[in-house]
């Protein structure tokens, strides 16, 4: 008769640490998740104070036109990698875009890099976060795999951007006017880009083929448009995303 009573007490014991420890959870951050190891791969919903100077350091970049340097990626590293989804919702494309403008793989990596931030659906919309995690995706693996023609001028592409990303800007240059080559005369359905303000004999414009060739929406290497703003666009991009999460903001001081 001990024994039952002893495992009934033991089970009760447990039971009543099991809703301590529950009851202590009111004060535990919840807007970092249930583990704690994952904290720092969740981004904040945002805005956060920190969001206006990492604005304000972006925009001074810019008027130094020292945006696609190596110390501006480093200082990008450390915005991105501290934003709120917000503010990342509206870095992502534009950072994407000045990469491609410059030519400059390390700035487009930090746009796919605050693509990657963002969870929130209404500012993944906002942020045309979608179109950016595409195109991030066309520089590597193409929209298709294929062993026709056209599959490997695509090809020929990625890998003259591999080139570039590795700092071997010569060699790039001419894997990629080899596969521009290769393209018009064995895959008839090529076009030419639509038009960008970017320099045909540019880094940039090797860019704008590798991604105009592998289906990324035109919109991720300025198809159409006369000229490049990032901080301005970035600035429009946040203004969407705090009219995006104000309802759910609402929600939450008004259950």
């Amino acid at each position: 008769m001990q024994k039952p009573i002893l495992i009934l007490s033991l089970a009760a014991l447990i039971a009543g640490c099991a809703h301590e420890e529950i009851a202590q959870s009111p004060e535990k951050d919840w807007e970092h998740g249930l583990d704690a190891d994952m904290a720092t791969t969740i981004a904040p919903l945002g805005p956060i104070e920190s969001d206006q100077g990492a604005y304000n350091l972006i925009r001074r970049r810019e008027k130094e036109h020292s945006l696609g340097s190596r110390l501006t990626a480093v200082e990008l590293d450390e915005i991105v990698n501290n934003s709120s989804q917000v503010l990342a919702s509206a870095l992502a494309l534009p950072l994407f875009k000045a990469g491609v403008y410059y030519g400059q793989p390390r700035l487009i990596e930090k746009g796919c890099a605050s693509a990657n931030r963002v969870t929130h659906s209404a500012l993944r919309s906002s942020g045309s976060i979608d179109a950016v995690v595409q195109a991030c995706a066309a520089l590597t693996n193409g929209a298709k795999q294929g062993s026709d023609s056209c599959s490997e001028g695509q090809k020929k592409l990625r890998d003259a951007y591999g080139l570039l990303s590795a700092d071997k800007g010569a060699e790039a240059g001419r894997a990629a006017a080899e596969a521009v080559r290769f393209l018009r005369d064995r895959c008839s359905k090529m076009t030419p880009p639509l038009r960008t303000p970017i320099d045909p004999n540019s880094r940039g414009f090797l860019v704008v083929w590798v991604l105009h060739a592998n289906d990324a929406p035109p919109a991720t290497f300025l198809a159409g448009e006369t000229a490049i703003a990032t901080a301005e666009t970035i600035n429009e991009g946040f203004l969407r995303g705090v009219q995006a999460v104000r309802p759910v903001a609402s929600a939450a001081r008004n259950p």
